[in-house]
């Protein structure tokens, strides 16, 4: 659908008082709504975009920057003190952050739609911050396990919490961009974190190592921006500040259009019976894994790595900054394609698998004396986040129903979750300073990933296809009711 939205006069727009869920919290119905014509729809979007992409943002930023920050910090000694430089131990470290964030996933995204991500989210940013505070405070292998648990069972709230609010402010054809673009802050903070660890790593003497200080930094911007969080925070439209009545109803008959049904409160478990008895919830879960497993190389041991090239520590630590530029251009290309040209999403999946090959081969084959074609190699990796924004798309916009884009946006990060506990345990310390197990297996992953996708792909163009024959071509009758894509035989898969 383009930006020059048209919505028919008279429509209907459900209230958040309907007990039934229809709409969720907003207005009473109201008999004669104006057209959205093209400069309206374009100001309301600028508006939209200036109140919630900042905040969704650069909170993803900070969320990155406090999960990621284990890479830096483990070439300026956490390894050494707590003990972690044998075996599978640091991949240990990694991994069950995300066993964490899978244990996480469900019941945070089940409180967002409970009690609103608006009021869930600063709050979770509250709780990581304690947890990134107390890491200092970590003095064994069993104590940094116990953080890094808990730090992901609180950050697992957040991507599917921001995937269910891009769900309700964008239409179909907004929603992959805007879910690159949060996304993509991921590799902006991998570009401004090693210059702050750089100078932190400088820190010598004192009851502190350098790395302490880099956590204790970390978590005090963090507390202090769930603070403005609580304030800033937009949530749903039917609730967000600085719209008026009408701009809310224009909101939400924006999104008529996606036939996805608008915020619901009431949890409905047909919906999750539903979605895990979908092919398309499986694919998207077993995508989201196969296109993380790169994360776990690049995540984790980027900093490692290059290390064990022969660069000096504080060498190691510039050489992540290419690493967030290029995450950063792939996320955004990523969605920028996937806005431009329709029906392209599985095509730039399968098509961001290829240079994740082409680098992991590249490392894998060539001797540890062709150093410079083997960090090109290592750079082409960052591809992975191509494919994966894909998936975070595929799991707002081809669902409806509220409790199935909450059940279907958390399986997708535990898919996430899935690939970057795989990914570390590839990345054993007796096949140091190569590590070409872990590439072969990157090899191994992709390749299958290219395929999956274009299989996914076929499948919903035939079910399109049925639909379109069967029912005829979609209408917007039920667009905010709070049917599932089974049941609104309106809804068309995106491609």
């Amino acid at each position: 659908m383009s930006s020059d939205l048209k919505v028919a006069e008279h429509t209907e727009v459900a209230d958040p008082s309907v007990k039934d869920g229809k709409v969720g919290d907003c207005c009473e119905l109201s008999p004669g709504i104006p057209v959205i014509d093209e400069e309206t729809n374009r100001k309301l979007l600028r508006k939209i975009d200036m109140l919630l992409m900042p905040v969704m943002c650069f909170t993803y930023a900070l969320q990155y920057y406090d999960k990621a920050l284990l890479s830096q910090a483990a070439i300026f000694g956490l390894r050494k003190d707590l003990g972690l430089e044998d075996g599978l131990k640091y991949s240990w470290i990694s991994l069950i952050f995300y066993l964490g964030y899978i244990a996480g996933c469900y019941p945070i995204s089940w409180l967002s739609q409970k009690f609103t991500v608006g009021k869930v989210c600063p709050i979770i940013c509250f709780l990581w911050a304690v947890v990134v505070l107390s890491t200092p405070a970590c003095k064994s292998y069993a104590g940094i396990l116990v953080n890094r648990f808990m730090l992901g069972l609180i950050e697992s709230g957040v991507s599917p919490a921001f995937m269910l609010c891009t769900g309700m402010w964008y239409t179909h054809s907004e929603q992959v961009f805007r879910s690159s673009l949060w996304y993509s802050f991921s590799g902006g903070s991998n570009i401004i974190s090693p210059l702050i660890n750089y100078g932190l790593g400088h820190i010598t003497g004192g009851a502190l190592h350098s790395w302490q200080y880099m956590y204790l930094i970390a978590g005090l911007v963090t507390l202090i921006w769930s603070i403005i969080l609580w304030f800033v925070f937009p949530g749903s439209p039917q609730v967000a500040k600085g719209f008026t009545a009408e701009e809310r109803i224009l909101i939400l008959e924006r999104v008529r259009s996606n036939n996805a049904g608008a915020e619901n409160r009431h949890f409905k478990l047909y919906q999750i019976k539903e979605t895990l008895l979908s092919y398309h919830f499986w694919f998207v879960f077993i995508l989201s894994l196969l296109s993380s497993i790169g994360s776990g190389a690049v995540t984790t041991f980027g900093s490692i790595i290059f290390n064990g090239m022969g660069f000096t520590t504080f060498q190691s630590l510039l050489l992540n900054m290419p690493i967030g530029a290029l995450a950063f251009i792939c996320v955004l290309g990523s969605g920028y394609i996937g806005r431009k040209v329709p029906n392209s999403r599985l095509y730039v999946v399968s098509g961001a698998c290829v240079p994740v090959i082409l680098g992991s081969c590249l490392i894998w084959q060539l001797p540890s004396s062709e150093r410079a074609a083997r960090i090109i190699g290592f750079y082409l990796i960052n591809f992975f986040a191509a494919a994966w924004v894909q998936c975070i798309a595929m799991g707002t916009s081809n669902v409806a129903g509220h409790t199935k884009k909450a059940t279907m946006a958390a399986g997708t990060f535990m898919g996430y979750s899935l690939g970057n506990v795989v990914g570390p345990l590839t990345f054993d310390a007796r096949y140091a300073p190569r590590y070409d197990p872990g590439f072969q297996a990157t090899v191994i992953c992709f390749t299958i990933c290219l395929v999956l996708a274009q299989v996914f792909r076929a499948l919903m163009y035939a079910q399109n296809k049925r639909r379109d024959s069967k029912y005829g071509p979609p209408t917007q009758e039920h667009g905010l009711e709070d049917l599932t894509d089974r049941e609104n035989k309106s809804f068309r898969y995106l491609l």
